[in-house]
């Protein structure tokens, strides 16, 4: 079925300071909540790192170390205030909170580049065009698919970032989209949620057990438990 554009009001947009509160707010949410179990008793920081290490100012002193050109050029260095023209990017790792995220800033009213839903198709439109899907409640996006690196590309073609018509870009390859969407002129800052890696893994599993509607969907574990699944795959990569 068709999608119906809709012109979105500017005073409906959250500012950028908004945007990196709320981001800030819900990864400390989501990210109690994963590290909870694991963490009560150590530190996240090894003692061996000192503060001057971690601060942001040291990383602007050793550019070389570690950080890339893209990310270097293209997006605004921690101790640099908010700014009305940046654009976030948004990593999204799967199975640590990412579709939570969007589903909250779509709530709040955000236009969101990321993957359009199955019911619609608007990857073949000549120009970007933010609108809301019919049928659907709440979300607005933009005619893009950033889960590619063919979309990320028509993407970069159509001046996404330029255009200023999406709020927050939702991607899974981060180094892709910083090079190719963003500029000296188009600069974004970047918000993620991290989760523990074994906590993926098991979410992965349970995911795929179940979700017949992905292309990597997994009939056969369906009646296996994790630690079938985990003692199978280590026999396989030995």
């Amino acid at each position: 079925m068709e999608a119906s554009a809709a012109t979105i009001s500017p005073q409906r947009r959250l500012t950028i300071k908004k945007r990196a509160a709320l981001g800030l707010l819900l990864a400390s949410i989501l990210g109690f909540a994963t590290f909870q179990n694991y963490y009560n008793s150590i530190s996240l920081v090894d003692d061996s790192l000192s503060q001057r290490q971690l601060s942001s100012s040291w990383i602007e002193r050793h550019p070389e170390r570690g950080v890339s050109a893209w990310a270097r050029n293209n997006f605004r260095p921690l101790s640099s205030a908010p700014d009305e023209k940046e654009t976030v990017l948004f990593w999204h790792i799967p199975k640590s909170g990412g579709t939570t995220a969007k589903s909250i800033y779509k709530c709040l009213d955000q236009t969101i580049a990321s993957r359009l839903p199955p019911s619609v198709s608007r990857t073949n439109d000549k120009e970007l065009i933010a609108f809301k899907p019919y049928g659907q409640r709440g979300g607005t996006y933009v005619n893009v698919d950033m889960t590619t690196r063919s979309g990320m590309l028509r993407a970069e073609k159509m001046g996404l970032v330029a255009s200023g018509k999406a709020d927050m870009l939702f991607a899974m390859d981060p180094s892709f989209a910083g090079e190719h969407l963003y500029d000296k002129h188009h600069k974004g800052r970047i918000l993620g949620l991290f989760r523990h890696p074994v906590d993926r893994l098991a979410s992965k599993f349970y995911y795929l057990q179940k979700a017949d509607w992905e292309k990597s969907y997994r009939p056969e574990w369906a009646d296996m438990s994790i630690l079938e699944w985990l003692r199978n795959t280590t026999r396989k990569a030995m």
